[in-house]
């Protein structure tokens, strides 16, 4: 655990170096970089960011202006398995009380139902392993992953920025790997 709050605590400093115009600009070049991920009909899930995390706001609406259907987290009352709510306009943004995150009020669908989810990170290394936030909410939305065989929906994207970038991260048990990792230089899939 040592290890996972060092390594934290290093690569949060890191992205919080990064000046408020590099932020925008790495911003803006998502939706093109994920062009094939984001098109019309998709089920796509997003994350809202928060403090110096990379923000999918431009990616969100391009997906929605191309026709994709976009869906932001939920966290339970109990639990850790998220829930994902569709931004169709119908609803409401609020203030989530416990972690000060913003969700969207309206029908909600289980991390199963999405085509594609892109997810926050921490720390990512070369294989497609996260260091996430550290409450688990992903790894147990996701859960399912780690033992199906056919039909690997979602594709697991993760957004980072590249200065989160490492070697390698501490590995769990219950780790589930992403499929792709997008930041301000480009998509890459692991396989």
């Amino acid at each position: 655990m040592q290890d996972k709050t060092v390594l934290r605590r290093t690569l949060r400093r890191a992205r919080a170096k990064l000046s408020p115009a590099y932020r925008t600009a790495a911003a803006a070049r998502l939706p093109s970089l994920a062009r094939a991920l984001i098109g019309r009909g998709k089920r796509l899930g997003a994350y809202v960011a928060a403090g110096s995390e990379l923000d999918l706001t431009p990616l969100m609406n391009a997906a929605l202006w191309r026709g994709a259907r976009v869906f932001v987290p939920s966290i339970p009352r109990r639990h850790r398995r998220l829930w994902f709510t569709e931004i169709d306009g119908r609803g409401r943004w609020y203030r989530e009380p416990r972690y000060h995150l913003w969700e969207y009020h309206g029908p909600r669908v289980r991390a199963e139902s999405l085509d594609v989810l892109f997810v926050p990170l921490v720390g990512v290394d070369a294989h497609g392993y996260r260091l996430g936030q550290g409450g688990g909410f992903y790894d147990s939305s996701l859960h399912f992953r780690r033992h199906r065989r056919v039909g690997r929906k979602p594709l697991i994207v993760g957004v980072a920025f590249d200065c989160q970038k490492v070697d390698a991260v501490p590995r769990e048990p219950w780790d589930v790997r992403l499929d792709a990792l997008l930041t301000e230089s480009g998509l890459t899939r692991f396989r």
